[in-house]
């Protein structure tokens, strides 16, 4: 082994060790330094090889001396490939690191895409959620500069119990030119307020808020007037929360989780704004009003796979009958994609698919409720016959045509399935 220990650092709760291999120029890793100098990275007090599995081990490596991937506790170890072309490299290694450290935590942390800041007087932490473009790092800049504290602008890394957050002060991803890597910069460098590891204070999530900037060039009727704040329908915040969450369908009840969350808080905000100046004062505002929590009600419901029962799951009385009995003649069964689950409101459902989200309306989601673990055709237009009343001509099965063109539910023969019950415990 040729690499050795040159720089530490702590980020998102991790220590994070960064080898070098022959070749790396000294230059780059003291941009890295000085770019990272907020997470306390430091260069190594003395040379070794050895990497610790406890921690996250990210390997540089010059592209005239390839360096072979390695594991190290059962992981494997990111390797970069590094040339002359600082900026871009550097921009590299933020990401490499924040993919890393996201990969630590999945299946234990909401771990959204948000920029997180924290009010210096009370720990109290706002997750400003959005995607690549909705302006993270530029409300960073303007809350810091407003006295908040600053957390990160990339991912926020939460306790689902405690509501900590991880604090994750990455430089601050700064576009100089177009079409140009990003600039690397720390926000201490910035003259930004940061986070300060010896703080006493523990961060604390109390809103989740969804970014809304508006573009005077794609928006041009709305103006400083459309500032401000508004409380998005539920099934409409979850979506948002899913498409910017990492690994959850690798969490455990990870959409139910996510509405859990949204209950402590008694909803999810979007703020709209033209300008991140407008921010602070909408924001600080935002958590001084008080709410109660489970502003709109809400289920969760497993597709057909097995789970334990959730808090807010149906009662037994209100369930689809869980056992699929052989229907007669050639009927074909309909159920429920293995794999969804689904949040339902009085608006409808929000469905998540291992990759992806839909919201159905009321109609869909009863649809999708009575499939349960196969129900035919037949069964499931009565049952929606009596709820609704006698369907239009010809609306039924467009619903359930949408439903399984979508993958919601999933249609099969009655000779290919076999009498079984989802709980074994039922079982005579």
């Amino acid at each position: 082994m040729t690499e050795t220990l040159v720089f530490t650092m702590r980020a998102m709760g991790a220590v994070v060790d960064v080898f070098a291999g022959p070749g790396v120029s000294p230059r780059l890793i003291e941009t890295l330094v000085s770019a990272w100098t907020d997470c306390e990275a430091c260069p190594a007090p003395e040379p070794s090889s050895v990497r610790d599995p406890e921690h996250v081990s990210i390997v540089l490596a010059a592209r005239k001396n390839p360096v072979p991937a390695t594991a190290v506790g059962g992981r494997e170890v990111p390797v970069l490939t590094v040339d002359a072309d600082v900026p871009r490299v550097a921009q590299e290694f933020t990401s490499l690191v924040t993919l890393e450290l996201i990969r630590r935590h999945i299946g234990r942390m909401h771990l959204f895409h948000a920029a997180a800041l924290m009010r210096p007087e009370t720990g109290q932490v706002i997750a400003l959620v959005g995607p690549s473009g909705r302006g993270k790092t530029t409300a960073s800049r303007a809350l810091a500069r407003a006295g908040w504290v600053y957390l990160s602008d990339e991912t926020c890394a939460i306790d689902p119990e405690t509501l900590v957050v991880l604090p994750y002060p990455k430089p601050l991803s700064i576009i100089e030119k177009p079409g140009e890597p990003k600039t690397q910069t720390a926000a201490s460098a910035l003259g930004l307020r940061h986070h300060d590891p010896a703080s006493s204070l523990s961060p604390e999530l109390a809103r989740v808020v969804v970014l809304d900037r508006v573009d005077a060039e794609s928006r041009p009727h709305e103006d400083e007037a459309a500032a401000g704040l508004r409380r998005l329908p539920l099934l409409e915040a979850l979506q948002v929360l899913a498409e910017q969450s990492s690994g959850l369908a690798r969490t455990r009840d990870g959409l139910l989780r996510l509405a859990e969350l949204a209950d402590r808080f008694g909803g999810i905000d979007a703020v709209t704004y033209t300008d991140s100046s407008q921010l602070p004062e909408l924001l600080a505002d935002l958590l001084e009003t008080r709410r109660d929590a489970g502003a709109e009600p809400w289920k969760y419901i497993a597709g057909s796979a097995p789970v334990e029962p959730a808090r807010h799951d149906l009662p037994r009385s209100d369930r689809p009958d869980m056992v699929v009995r052989e229907p007669s003649g050639s009927e074909r069964l309909y159920s429920r994609s293995v794999g969804t689950c689904g949040i339902v409101t009085d608006h409808g459902m929000l469905l998540m698919h291992p990759e992806r989200t839909v919201i159905y309306s009321q109609l869909g989601a009863d649809l999708w409720i009575e499939a349960g673990a196969g129900r035919s055709r037949h069964h499931l237009e009565e049952r929606l016959s009596e709820i609704y009343g006698p369907p239009p001509p010809g609306a039924f099965d467009a619903v359930l045509d949408t439903i399984l063109e979508d993958g919601g539910l999933v249609a099969s023969n009655p000779s290919s399935t076999a009498t079984r019950l989802s709980d074994p415990k039922e079982q005579p």
